[in-house]
């Protein structure tokens, strides 16, 4: 989730940018954290900046800084990049950053990520992914609907919020983002936080398969990482966090990487007010060896 380059210092000091080294921004956003890595590079350095959002990567071209010649934007999922770096010639990477999540970018799509949204209720990072958020809330059943809540969005009141959606489903369909906000927000009552960030966050999760995404990124580190090469993580909440904690235990045990990161590196409290959205964040980071 991608709001400015959240604990820029920290990130940069894991990925220890060698000045000609080649590196990859595999959730690019809107190219904060791309930024900052290409200004620790040289002309001989190489960025590789990957986004699976169509959009959002016709905006990175579009960005002065990243027109040099040694930057390279790719519209494509993270899954993909060991077959980028081969079809580029780039051979192996001296650095990796995975930003987990949502992006600001995202957030301002207008797709339905935003309880505001009152356009329809997509929630696709890209649009070559079939289903979408509306078809979810509309046509899947009870139980899968509370499955999905409770599996992905860690929603203990999914049971209450997915008997509204299904009244409400009845008489019409829900068509955006606000739609389906209000509706939770009528039968959960209101907190610190709107009481349909978990549905949001689950819905969100589901459609475009993110944990298992995650969990596939830890096949291909061996072989895309130089020696020496650092891979840095960032998750925003536990179940992203769960699944990076423990491949990368599988992966230390290999003896093919060393852990950077005994305890994962938290915002503190000045940069959680500085930035809300920093308060979840928790970074984990392996070298090579």
């Amino acid at each position: 989730m991608q709001d400015g380059a959240v604990l820029k210092d920290e990130v940069l000091s894991l990925l220890n940018i060698k000045k000609d080294g080649i590196y990859v921004d595999a959730t690019a956003g809107e190219g904060f954290f791309a930024e900052e890595i290409l200004l620790n590079l040289n002309e001989r350095g190489k960025l590789l900046l990957v986004d699976v959002d169509e959009m959002a990567c016709m905006e990175l071209t579009k960005k002065k800084i990243f027109q040099k010649p040694n930057v390279f934007v790719r519209n494509a999922s993270y899954l993909q990049i060991p077959e980028i770096l081969k079809k580029e010639n780039f051979g192996k990477c001296n650095g990796i950053l995975f930003d987990f999540g949502i992006g600001t970018y995202q957030l301002k799509s207008k797709r339905g990520f935003s309880f505001s949204d009152e356009t329809c209720l997509d929630m696709r990072y890209s649009t070559k992914t079939k289903l979408t958020a509306r078809d979810v809330v509309n046509n899947f059943s009870q139980d899968l609907l509370i499955k999905i809540l409770k599996e992905f969005g860690e929603e203990f009141k999914a049971k209450k919020i997915v008997r509204a959606i299904i009244s409400h489903r009845h008489k019409k369909p829900i068509e955006s983002a606000k739609e389906l906000a209000d509706i939770i927000s009528r039968v959960i009552p209101g907190t610190k936080r709107h009481p349909a960030t978990k549905t949001f966050q689950a819905l969100r999760i589901f459609v475009n398969r993110e944990l298992e995404n995650i969990e596939n990124v830890f096949s291909f580190l061996s072989e895309i990482l130089e020696h020496c090469g650092r891979a840095v993580f960032l998750s925003y909440h536990s179940l992203e966090d769960r699944i990076v904690k423990n491949k990368l235990k599988a992966l230390l045990k290999t003896g093919e990487f060393k852990n950077l990161t005994k305890k994962p590196i938290k915002a503190t409290r000045t940069q959680a007010l500085l930035n809300p959205r920093a308060r979840s964040i928790r970074i984990r980071a392996v070298e090579k060896i």
